[in-house]
């Protein structure tokens, strides 16, 4: 399976100097769930619930007083091991160490394991099928800046 129809469509980053975090909030250009018709009401649903169809998702990078990531934290974002077509108890929670994170040219490595965008730094499916983004539209900002911009309501 892949969800490469839903790509980025920006991604807002906010740096809290308190506490050397970095809130890291995707936004996905919908959020299509695996059954075509259960989509439909699922895209209805998410439109008068959220005032969007795009997914908005967040994660956030801990870093050292030097600069150095100490840690992601991915609450209630984590896929674990649940595959793309999972649908049932997909939200987990994970803070992962950097001695499991693989890193890019400095910058980690996470992967989208499930139609409703849950992270991982593992993926969950055939790397043959893999796409690495590494160019997306980033804006300095919170996820509540992100639901503004994408919410009608």
């Amino acid at each position: 399976q892949s969800d490469s129809k839903n790509g980025i469509a920006e991604v807002f980053t906010d740096f809290s100097e308190e506490d050397l975090t970095l809130q890291v909030t995707v936004v996905f250009t919908d959020e299509d769930y695996p059954c075509p018709v259960i989509d439909f009401l699922y895209d209805v649903y998410r439109y008068l619930r959220y005032g969007r169809i795009e997914d908005i998702e967040t994660f956030y990078i801990r870093f050292d007083s030097g600069g150095k990531i100490i840690a992601l934290d991915f609450p209630g974002v984590f896929a674990g091991n649940h595959a793309f077509e999972d649908t049932k108890n997909l939200h987990g929670s994970a803070v992962l160490m950097p001695n499991v994170i693989t890193f890019v040219d400095e910058r980690p490595l996470i992967f989208v394991n499930t139609w409703n965008h849950m992270f991982g730094v593992v993926p969950s499916f055939d790397r043959a099928n893999e796409i690495l983004l590494l160019d997306y539209l980033v804006t300095e900002g919170t996820r509540k800046d992100a639901e503004h911009k994408y919410s009608w309501h």
